[in-house]
Parts: C-alpha cells; sequence; structure tokens
C-alpha cells in the first residue's frame, strides 16, 4: 500500500471533495470508465464504486476499497453491480454535466467478439466494456 497524493504532496481527497469544472468533470468521467474498463478486461468489477471511493491523486484517478470487488465472469450479479457502478459515476458527474447521463450502459455499439474472456456472459460483460470503451473516447 502506498500514499495517494494531489499535486502539492498532500494526501489526495475523495472525489467527493474536489470541485470540478464541466471540463475536467467530462475528463475525469472519461478516465474513471476507462479504469472500469480495464478492471473488466481483468475480470474484476468493484461492486461499490462512487464519489466516495475514488481518490483524486496528481497523475488522475485511483479507485480505492476493493475488498468487495468480484470476479467478472464468475459471480451471477456482475453484470447488475457493473451497471451500478456505471450508474453511481454517471449520477456524480451529471451534477457538472448533464450530458454525462448519455454515456449509459446501452448508448455506444458494442464489440463482443473482441474479448479474452469466454462463456455467454462474459461475452455479455465484454460487449458492456466495449461500449464504455466507446463512450469514454
Amino acid at each position: 500500500m502506498e500514499l495517494v497524493v494531489n499535486g502539492m504532496a498532500d494526501v489526495a481527497p475523495r472525489l467527493n471533495d474536489v470541485d470540478l469544472t464541466e471540463a475536467g468533470a467530462l475528463e475525469l468521467h472519461a478516465l474513471l470508465l476507462n479504469q472500469v474498463v480495464r478492471m473488466l478486461f481483468a475480470r474484476v468489477i468493484h461492486g461499490d464504486l462512487w464519489e466516495y471511493n475514488i481518490l483524486v491523486a496528481a497523475d488522475g484517478p485511483v479507485i480505492i476499497d476493493l475488498p468487495q470487488a468480484v470476479d467478472a465472469v464468475g459471480n451471477n450479479e456482475a453484470a447488475s453491480m457493473l451497471k451500478r457502478d456505471v450508474e453511481n459515476l454517471a449520477a456524480y458527474f451529471w451534477q457538472y454535466s448533464p450530458q454525462i447521463l448519455s454515456r449509459a450502459l446501452e448508448s455506444a455499439l458494442g464489440r463482443p467478439e473482441c474479448t479474452p474472456l469466454a462463456g455467454s456472459r462474459a461475452r455479455g460483460l465484454a460487449a458492456v466494456a466495449w461500449r464504455l470503451a466507446a463512450t469514454s473516447s
């Protein structure tokens, strides 16, 4: 474990303690969706992702509090947990930019054929990952 710091070498604040501009919120939301996608391709879903479990470090957001994280393929509730994580992010960032709600899970074309995961549940989660990746770029 390491100390996560902001640009002034102080303890990094939680996301909910940071004032953002609309542009900053859009950028941070995109970065976090990218991290969610990267976690998903590592077969991990946070399961309790919201503004209190994200630190804003000097080099970008850091997702914390992972004890409840689940296997994206082996957990029957994985899809609903992923959806809740993404909806929690959208609900938080909406206060800065209402257009963020349009980046919901179903907003982009999925590409489930391009996945390192296997099986029908994995293909469904992979489709979600591709949708998230498309909306965060």
